[in-house]
Order: structure tokens, then sequence, then C-alpha cells
């Protein structure tokens, strides 16, 4: 196991960072991003859309510490979260997003691969069971 944190790991934080901010921005504010969406708003909308919001800025959060974390010890539990949620979160697109507007469970598939991809390579380098892709 590598314990400095390696370059590539900081940049998925730094990525994962930049669209968790977006993200939490969205959900924060329902009065402006559901009816965008074409979702109804409604007490029960708005309720759910700040809950999801408050997930992405806590998983945002994480990121942020991930950022200026030192070792790979600090961060681990970090990115094996992230690798959990972020391999989940396509189900529930496909599920809840489809109904409502399906370019946006595309759109929230292809960020998710993306940054799961990311994690599942900065895990498996931090790790050594990968070379460093980036030196």
């Amino acid at each position: 196991m590598v314990e400095e944190i390696q370059k590539f790991t900081k940049l998925t934080f730094i990525i994962h960072f930049i669209i968790g901010i977006i993200f939490s921005a969205l959900f924060w504010l329902p009065d402006i991003t559901l009816p965008l969406l074409g979702i109804v708003l409604t007490l029960d909308t708005r309720t759910l859309s700040l809950s999801v919001g408050a997930l992405f800025t806590g998983l945002t959060i994480g990121c942020l510490l991930g950022i200026f974390a030192k070792t790979w010890k600090e961060v681990r539990i970090v990115v094996i979260t992230g690798i959990i949620y972020l391999f989940l979160l396509p189900v529930t697109s496909i599920i809840c997003f489809s109904a409502y507007d399906p370019m946006m469970a595309i759109m929230m598939i292809v960020q998710t691969v993306i940054i799961l991809a990311l994690y599942v390579l900065s895990f498996l380098q931090q790790e050594d069971k990968l070379k460093p892709i980036l030196k």
C-alpha cells in the first residue's frame, strides 16, 4: 500500500469536488431546479431534493478533505464510501430520473460511471494493485 496520496487520487478528489458543488447547489435550490427537470414542486419533492442536496454536500466535503489530506490512510475510507455510493447511484438514476427526464438520467449515469471509474482506479493504484497513472 502506498502511504502518500498519489496525484491521480488528488485529481479524482478535485474532479468529484467540482461536480459535487454543482449538484449540491442544484439540489439545494429545488424552487429553480425541480421545474427545470419537469418535476412538480410539492412539499414532498422539495424535502427529497433538500435531502439529496445534503447527501451531495456531505460527499463533496469528504472530497475537499481528501484534497487536503497528506496520507492514503486519511482518505481510504472516503474512497471506499465513494465507490459504494457511486456504484449504487446509477440504479436510482435509472429508476427515478428516467420517469421525469430521460436526458437527466443519462447525464447522471454517464458522470457517475466516469467518477466511479476514477475512484476505482485511484483505489487500485493506492493499494499497489495498479501502476501509478500520473507520475
